[in-house]
């Protein structure tokens, strides 16, 4: 899967540009807040229909434009290629349209075009909270499966749902048939949900632990596991819905629902210690890394594609062994990089593009430092 072309209008600090990237490296090199990063923005908001940085799609639109923003981009997969078309009206409502066909659900985006992206922000991978660790797999997910992202939906919808009937009948007598317009339900979409996320981690596990070794040199052994309520995998929706019986008790006087899905998390160590309380940003750094690239491995297994790999301003924040080993890890994978300046580490040829005065323009070769 590579990106030939992306044209923003009116996007952030565009009112137009035009890029056509090449198959291997792409670095795209300018000063802080020239505008870099919105280029890759607008790459990612056309795989997942929403923003790295901004939670609200009308903050995306220039502030000179009175008619929206738009986002299109050309992709060429193995055996097909696809238009994908976005317009932001002035209302800040997007409208997306695949090979001039307009669609009527999001989940119809996922999968059209797979981006693994990181930036200095993802650490929140590790050093954040569960909710940045269950966003990371509901991104990648979602980009994998289209079932997995129909079934987060539903069951965010029945959880809403069910958490509006604790607080409004907390005290009422027939609160536990209330529960069953949501239950069996929530019972059914926590099954597929939990079911994916536990093949992805233990195949994301493996993968990891070979790219950590490389990054580190062989010092660190990393381990990744996932933490759910306590569940039989025989029957996962006959077991989830016990429980949510045994847990009655408890969401009835916290008035939330305590188990499922959005309560998950995933346990990340490095050498036995827990990253997520006792990891340096430098191991944090090279663990989040290490997942990334071996997202990478398991697209390519699941989609039989490659996804686009995006390294926001990554480059400056690794030393040097790092960066050597990241930069000899992406051979053969687009991959678009946003730097300050172009990397002296790269081995192979990249193209190279320049972003000033809100305009980005590409050098007529390829260039190594």
């Amino acid at each position: 899967m590579e990106i030939v072309r992306v044209a923003l209008s009116n996007f952030l600090n565009y009112a137009s540009a035009h890029v056509e990237f090449e198959s291997g490296v792409n670095m795209v090199v300018g000063e802080n807040a020239s505008g870099k990063t919105n280029i890759v923005d607008g790459v990612l908001f056309a795989s997942i229909g929403r923003s790295s940085r901004h939670t609200k799609d009308k903050e995306l639109i220039n502030w000179n434009s009175k008619n929206g923003a738009q986002i299109t981009l050309k992709i060429q997969k193995k055996f097909s290629s696809h238009i994908i078309d976005i317009v932001i009206d002035s209302a800040g409502t997007k409208h997306v349209s695949i090979d001039d066909l307009p669609i009527k659900r999001i989940g119809e985006l996922m999968g059209v075009l797979n981006v693994v992206f990181f930036s200095p922000s993802e650490l929140a991978l590790i050093s954040g909270a569960p909710s940045d660790r269950r966003r990371f797999l509901n991104i990648s997910l979602s980009q994998q499966s289209r079932p997995y992202f129909y079934a987060l939906q539903n069951y965010n919808k029945l959880l809403v749902q069910r958490n509006n009937i604790l607080k409004k009948y907390n005290a009422s007598d027939n609160i536990k048939d209330l529960l069953q317009l949501t239950d069996p339900g929530l019972s059914h979409e926590a099954s597929i949900i939990i079911k994916e996320r536990a093949k992805f981690i233990k195949k994301l596990a493996l993968v990891s632990k070979e790219k950590h070794n490389i990054l580190t040199g062989n010092k660190e052994d990393l381990d990744i596991s996932y933490e759910t309520c306590d569940l039989s995998f025989d029957n996962l929706e006959k077991s989830f819905g016990e429980a949510l019986s045994n847990s009655f008790a408890r969401d009835i006087h916290t008035e939330y629902t305590n188990v499922g899905p959005h309560r998950d998390d995933l346990k990340i160590s490095a050498n036995s210690t827990d990253l997520r309380r006792f990891g340096s940003q430098g191991q944090q750094r090279s663990a989040v890394l290490s997942m990334k690239l071996a997202e990478i491995e398991l697209f390519k297994k699941r989609t039989q594609e490659t996804p686009i790999l995006i390294l926001d301003d990554v480059l400056s924040e690794l030393d040097e062994f790092r960066r050597r080993a990241l930069l000899s890890s992406i051979s053969g994978i687009q991959t678009l990089i946003t730097c300050t300046e172009p990397s002296k580490e790269a081995e192979d040829p990249y193209a190279l593009f320049k972003v000033h005065n809100c305009s980005i323009s590409k050098y007529d070769s390829f260039y190594t430092v």
